[in-house]
């Protein structure tokens, strides 16, 4: 069968998961379908019964999508799950977590999940409002991996991200991920699920220390300005900054920096510039701008010119 033959055969079989009464027991591609009525991020660009997730299993469909996929507490395991549970974090106050104390230790940050109450979450939304469907393909794992790229790229699935250059949700979802996986190191005290002490506890260095906050009322008082940019954030706005403010209070060769917002949550790692983390403070702090911020993806940077350019994505 073709993959155009494959896509329509999938779309036919199109079943709310609610009211799938079976999984397949063998090997093959599965389709995951929106169904709800308003997908969180990119709203009504995304349509009704639209595909947005293609996957497949060596295995069998039962294993993957009823027993994994679907089942509360296995994000750690489901790359479908983690980005669901990414893109729904601020909006429903999810709590991302270490999978488990052995990846912290060994600082695979990446493979988080949430707590109970969050996990609990993630697979209502996913019941509720996805629809799903498969082919059966016994095939090779050679075989079945082949067709699940063919797919993919025929599709172009918004929550698939491995074979998929060309979806432009891609680098929102990656951010989005990233961001949990910082959230999930930063806050995780492996001493709540292991008694044995931990000596690599994210903990502040003295030169962290030393920094934080020491360009705070440098940005506070630009506050006001970055306000308004950020409310006309559709073309690309800028603010000519004085090197001498910085180097009052600072003593770094380079202050230059990029800072990113999705949908009011810090998108990217800024965890080795102070300015940077003291401006995302300041901004956070703030009501009015942390309201602007969740309407979208917003770009920070300051180059060495000490120029900042504010931009929405």
């Amino acid at each position: 069968m073709t993959t155009k033959g494959i896509i329509e055969l999938l779309k036919e079989k199109e079943t709310d998961f609610l009211k799938t009464k079976s999984f397949s027991k063998f090997p093959g591609i599965y389709a995951f379908f929106f169904i709800g009525n308003d997908f969180p991020l990119l709203g009504d660009s995304v349509s009704k019964h639209q595909i947005i997730y293609i996957g497949k299993t060596e295995s069998s469909q039962e294993k993957r999508d009823a027993k994994t996929h679907f089942t509360t507490g296995k994000t750690g395991s489901s790359t479908v799950r983690k980005s669901i549970g990414s893109i729904l974090c601020a909006k429903e106050n999810l709590k991302p977590i270490p999978r488990n104390d052995t990846d912290f230790k060994k600082k695979r940050y990446s493979h988080f999940k949430f707590d109970q109450q969050s996990e609990i979450k993630i697979t209502n939304w996913m019941e509720n409002n996805l629809a799903l469907s498969f082919y059966e393909y016994p095939r090779t794992k050679q075989e079945i991996e082949n067709l699940e790229t063919k797919l993919i790229d025929e599709l172009v699935p918004i929550l698939n991200i491995s074979k998929n250059s060309k979806n432009a949700f891609k680098d929102t979802l990656q951010r989005l991920r990233k961001n949990c996986a910082l959230i999930a190191a930063k806050d995780f005290n492996p001493i709540k699920i292991s008694n044995q002490p931990s000596s690599i506890t994210p903990q502040k260095t003295k030169n962290d220390m030393a920094s934080s906050g020491k360009y705070t009322d440098l940005w506070t008082k630009q506050r006001i300005s970055i306000k308004d940019k950020l409310g006309n954030a559709t073309t690309k706005q800028s603010i000519q900054l004085n090197s001498e403010d910085f180097n009052k209070v600072g003593n770094r060769s380079n202050y230059s920096f990029n800072l990113e917002f999705v949908n009011g949550i810090v998108g990217n790692n800024i965890g080795g510039s102070a300015v940077a983390r003291d401006l995302a403070q300041v901004l956070e702090n703030s009501n009015e701008i942390k309201e602007i911020l969740k309407t979208g993806h917003y770009k920070i940077n300051m180059d060495r010119q000490f120029c900042l350019w504010i931009e929405r994505k």
